[in-house]
């Protein structure tokens, strides 16, 4: 039954709860939902509903224009777009990812957004190999010429073994299913940033900075398109005040995301919060940011100097396999942080000042290559049900990890007496290594495990 013909027949009831809802920063997606109907109801002018409703969403403030003009429906459809088996999973330079492409530039024109692409097109054309591929670009101008850009990769892995394996669900879960359709990676946040980019849009406002909407191409393959527009940047990087990226913030907990880079970009993350004391999201947003932080296209910005916040909902199980589907989305989630997005960017593009950036040190400090154990050699090294082991594909000179002798080949399975885990066992290392001063590694070495103590500090060469 519609609300607007039942729950609305209890107009007295809604009118005392309303006021309630004013008392939360939140303005849960309920209001709105309520908000919406009563925008269809002929109840709407006798009940007095609307206005209360109206002090609940705190009109005059960019959130609730933003609040108005992000649309759950149109977040739903978004999403089942992006993760249906049309695109076939949205591969690197395939014609799903082309579609989607065309989608989202779409999308960006009927917002009234600006092409800043390729021949006054919204693509930034590169290539991966031999095949042509590229970014999504489109811009709403600003009174000067600083930048913020807002960012998610809209590109995913294409098809895999039938079955949907990876190493943690069996088959049977996934059937004969060969297409990844990546709906969390990054479908939800491709569909945030879409929102955010058409809200901003409808609002016909001009911010102080513009503000540049990417959707990347060839993250799965390394952060490549990311990386090829901060070698080829539309605009000048010393212009490019901060970078927003959105990856995988679908999943998980109501309410709840993940928010990376503050101990980069202080200001920004001063920003954030500001923001979302009307928001009203649970952010976690940890003093110092996790190994994961290197895994995302904020990364390829980081490393250029410019401020960047990575924001994700976290893994699951269904992380780069068949299962990643769209029925599995928290649309309203998508709703909720495309317009809290938005009015970051906005509150970003109106600042007075800039961030600071502050360089965030991950996994140098050691001086290895890591990559995470083949299931092929599991055996062999004696790894048990639910142990993890890293492999040192290098080892640079000077760093900790030389310095106490650990060498390339080297297996580490423990940290401290602490057995890496099977499942994010690279995310598990670079997060346990990032705070220690001293550690006693584990290590499979010629068949035989042998504990190696390292110390951390600076490199050789700048002792002297």
């Amino acid at each position: 039954m519609r609300l607007a013909s039942a729950a609305l027949a209890s107009a007295a009831v809604l009118s005392a709860l309303v006021p309630l809802f004013a008392e939360s920063p939140r303005a849960s997606r309920i209001e709105r939902r309520l908000k919406k109907a009563l925008e269809e109801s002929e109840q709407r002018a006798a009940s007095g509903i609307a206005e209360d409703i109206d002090a609940a969403l705190m009109p005059g403030t960019p959130l609730a224009s933003l609040r108005r003009l992000v649309r759950f429906d149109q977040c739903r459809e978004d999403i089942f777009f992006l993760a249906g088996d049309e695109l076939a999973g949205r591969d690197t330079a395939s014609e799903g990812h082309l579609k989607a492409a065309q989608w989202a530039a779409d999308r960006f024109a009927a917002a009234g957004l600006k092409p800043v692409g390729d021949e006054g097109t919204y693509f930034q054309n590169w290539k991966f190999g031999k095949k042509k591929t590229l970014n999504v670009v489109a811009f709403l101008p600003g009174e000067t010429d600083e930048v913020v850009v807002v960012g998610a990769h809209l590109d995913h892995v294409g098809k895999g073994q039938a079955g949907g394996w990876s190493g943690r669900i069996p088959h049977p879960l996934a059937g004969n299913d060969v297409i990844f359709n990546g709906a969390d990676d990054n479908a939800s946040g491709s569909a945030a940033v879409v929102e955010m980019g058409c809200a901003l849009g409808g609002m016909k406002t001009t911010p102080k900075r513009g503000i540049l909407f990417i959707l990347f191409s060839g993250e799965e393959k390394g952060l490549v398109g990311s990386r090829y527009y901060v070698e080829h940047p539309i605009f000048p990087l010393r212009q490019t005040v901060a970078m927003l990226n959105f990856d995988m913030v679908g999943r998980n907990r109501d309410h709840e995301m993940d928010v990376y880079g503050k101990d980069g970009a202080p200001e920004l993350a001063e920003a954030l919060e500001r923001v979302n004391a009307r928001a009203g999201m649970n952010l976690k947003i940890p003093a110092r940011s996790p190994g994961v932080f290197m895994q995302s296209d904020q990364y390829s910005f980081h490393n250029k100097g410019v401020p960047s916040l990575f924001f994700t909902s976290g893994m699951h199980t269904e992380y780069h396999t068949a299962l990643d589907h769209p029925d599995l989305i928290n649309i309203g989630k998508i709703e909720e942080i495309a317009e809290l997005g938005a009015a970051l960017a906005l509150e970003v593009a109106n600042m007075e000042g800039r961030s600071t950036f502050r360089k965030i040190e991950l996994g140098p400090r050691l001086g290895v290559q890591p990559s995470a154990v083949p299931a092929a050699r599991r055996q062999e090294l004696g790894l048990q049900e639910g142990e993890g082991g890293v492999v040192l594909s290098s080892v640079t000179k000077g760093y900790a990890a030389a310095r106490s002798g650990l060498k390339a080949k080297d297996v580490i399975v423990a940290i401290d007496g602490r057995p890496l885990p099977e499942e994010n066992t690279l995310d598990e290392f670079r997060t346990r290594i990032y705070d220690a001063e001293e550690q006693v590694f584990t290590v499979v070495r010629d068949g035989k495990r042998v504990e190696v103590p390292v110390k951390y500090g600076a490199m050789e060469e700048e002792k002297k």
